[in-house]
């Protein structure tokens, strides 16, 4: 409890020492900093890769201290989440979902081996499944693997990433969304997906996009985020790992569908380019949050927020488990969410 109320409570350094790690993608110790404080006014260093523009936390937290956070604090800290999943999160999920079918509608084809690796809750899979996919996921958190089993019947690996046994070049369609950002690991891990791909397959990989908006400084990191991509690193992480974009056009995204190279295909994008540290440097304004407090952004801000929190908890749609307790309510379904995230 004491270190969750570190973690949650503002200006209070999080309860991590971490270490200094040279860059993922390139492996330069150069780095410039980018913000000091992330969104929960806390303070935490975000360089960028003076070298090649990937950012990262500095210093990174250890494998044990993320393997503590994600156990005892990340779903409470970044979802609000207790055992089960609340409402809007199944919400948001099944959008997404549904949005990320329609992009791999294509190959998303009776018989499709379909992997999604940080499956979360299940619902991609479960609308790949419906489409008759043969549908794996894998999710390290106990709670959410035990809701997609018993709510989708989804085969569901629980464990990290590192631990699931999967042969190659064994999928048709393989998809991470929202993920990589968070893995301390991230090239590694793009690099087993790549293995895991069928010569012919796709990957569709989503992060944030990390390039300057309107937003302050400080409002785009947070802990869980160990990573900050732009579509430049993105796409020469990728690279790396043999797949470049399927569509040229999407070369300008953080959303992309990826395919195997042909052996001769590269990406002009070259893997060092300092030009993209000075940009994220120059673009990033020097905001405080005193400013972003006393000048009324923070209260329209959390206003929105909370109108979307509301729209996404109240909407009408309901999992198949609220619905069956509904039509029987003397015999209420229950689900195995005694398992800890």
């Amino acid at each position: 409890m004491k270190q969750l109320l570190q973690s949650l409570l503002p200006f209070i350094p999080y309860p991590y020492r971490g270490e200094f790690i040279p860059c993922n993608l390139c492996g330069s110790e150069d780095k410039t900093v980018i913000s000091s404080k992330d969104r929960r006014w806390k303070p935490l260093k975000t360089v960028a890769c003076t070298e090649c523009g990937l950012m990262r936390t500095d210093p990174m937290p250890t494998e044990e201290e993320l393997n503590r956070y994600y156990r005892d604090e990340y779903r409470f800290d970044y979802q609000l989440a207790g055992k089960r999943p609340p409402k809007f999160h199944l919400v948001r999920s099944m959008r997404d979902a549904k949005n990320r079918v329609t992009k791999l509608e294509d190959w998303l084809k009776p018989g499709a081996r379909v992997l999604d690796v940080g499956c979360g809750t299940g619902e991609f899979l479960k609308l790949a499944k419906d489409r008759g996919c043969e549908v794996v996921g894998i999710e390290p958190g106990s709670s959410y693997a035990a809701f997609a089993r018993s709510e989708y019947g989804i085969d569901v690996i629980n464990s990290p990433w590192q631990d699931a046994e999967l042969p190659q070049a064994s999928f048709d369609v393989i998809t991470c969304n929202q993920v990589v950002e968070h893995l301390r690991d991230p090239m590694a891990a793009l690099a087993a997906m790549s293995d895991w791909l069928k010569p012919e397959g796709v990957a569709y990989i989503s992060v944030p996009d990390m390039r300057p908006n309107s937003k302050p400084t400080f409002e785009r990191f947070h802990f869980a985020h160990i990573y900050g991509f732009t579509p430049d690193t993105l796409h020469v992480a990728m690279a790396r790992t043999g797949l470049i974009a399927a569509q040229p056009d999407e070369l300008e995204s953080t959303s992309t569908v990826f395919r195997k190279t042909d052996g001769d295909e590269t990406i002009t994008l070259p893997l060092q380019d300092q030009s993209r540290a000075e940009a994220l440097s120059a673009g990033y304004p020097n905001d405080t949050i005193v400013r972003y407090f006393f000048g009324g952004r923070y209260f329209r801000d959390t206003a929105h927020r909370f109108h979307k929190w509301r729209r996404d908890t109240f909407c009408e749609k309901k999992t198949q488990t609220e619905r069956q307790s509904h039509q029987h309510p003397e015999q209420p379904a229950t689900l195995n969410t005694d398992a800890r995230a």
